[in-house]
């Protein structure tokens, strides 16, 4: 496991020292480690994950897959599969959902003419809310630290 936080270390750009000041424990406790004197407490391996999320428990532990779980922020496709996507147009969210009632069963497709009227000029209808536009995103991050983006007006 020594050689796999040396690894971490040098991936991540850190000193021993500014390591250790990064994950909250002392420098002696790092220094321990990368000599091999001691092996990673329970405690220092749990700073380490919770710093570094990306970083596989079981690169970490045991060696096994990659070091890093997924690219940071990446969600995986499964996770969202079905959802509208949150910063669509809201009038191709509404295409969206016509496009999913005109695959119904043919029992339904049966309907009298009149309903299926009426439903096209309920859709038509729906009443458009104003534009919004982002203003600004703000990002926070695990070390205190913020940074904001603002729109181009």
């Amino acid at each position: 496991m020594k050689d796999r936080i040396i690894q971490l270390m040098e991936t991540e750009g850190f000193s021993p020292s500014k390591f250790a000041d990064e994950i909250g424990i002392q420098r002696a406790v790092i220094s321990h480690i990368t000599t091999g004197r001691n092996e990673p407490s329970k405690d220092v391996i749990i700073k380490i994950l919770e710093r570094f999320p990306d970083i596989s428990p079981d690169w970490l532990l045991l060696g096994k897959d990659d070091m890093r779980r997924t690219k940071i922020g990446e969600v995986p496709r499964t996770a969202t599969k079905g959802l509208p996507d949150l910063f669509a147009n809201p009038t191709q969210i509404r295409l969206e959902e016509k496009k999913v009632t005109e695959n119904r069963p043919e029992t339904e497709a049966k309907r009298p003419v009149e309903t299926v009227q009426q439903t096209v000029k309920e859709f038509i209808t729906v009443k458009e809310t104003p534009a919004r536009k982002v203003l600004r995103i703000m990002v926070f991050y695990s070390d205190n630290t913020y940074e904001t983006f603002v729109s181009e007006k």
